[in-house]
């Protein structure tokens, strides 16, 4: 009687255990999510560009209005949690759960964007933007018009002259 008691209790803790897991990656935030995203793309040709640190940084900044503090903090946290993490998914999940289709197609342009800031795009930049477009169920047309407004932005950008 005594082991089943004790297996018993043992079963109960690690199912608070898994269970208060599952609600951490469930409470993650959208910020935390696109931060983790963004640097998953600038890491994916094994090393992190200054051009597409300074656009993630921007991009943070512009979409979810923070100050230069508070976006060090949430690459801080990022950088950890992408470090911790066994996979994108508990990333993406928490992005759709929480956004229509066509801001989800928004990140995918974001995420080219960041691929495209040192006008390098790496094939493993390349298949992780995919990868991440597909767990965030983006057709593959919109994926395809997203990189295509990234590149226009960017060919944009360097052609405005100063005035």
């Amino acid at each position: 009687m005594k082991f089943l008691s004790r297996m018993r209790r043992a079963s109960a803790a690690w199912l608070d255990r898994e269970q208060k897991k599952t609600t951490t990656r469930q409470s993650c935030s959208l910020e935390l999510a696109c931060a983790v995203l963004l640097l998953e793309i600038s890491l994916a040709d094994s090393e992190e560009q200054a051009e597409e640190t300074m656009v993630i940084r921007n991009i943070l900044q512009e979409a979810f209005s923070l100050n230069e503090q508070a976006t060090e903090a949430l690459l801080a946290t990022a950088r950890k949690q992408r470090a911790e993490a066994t996979s994108l998914h508990e990333f993406t999940h928490s992005i759709n759960r929480q956004l229509p289709p066509e801001d989800r197609v928004a990140i995918v342009e974001k995420l080219w964007r960041v691929t495209h800031a040192d006008q390098i795009t790496d094939k493993y930049e390349e298949y992780y933007v995919r990868k991440i477009a597909d767990l965030l169920h983006v057709a593959h047309r919109d994926y395809i018009k997203a990189k295509h407004r990234s590149m226009k932005a960017i060919t944009g950008a360097a052609h405005k002259k100063p005035g």
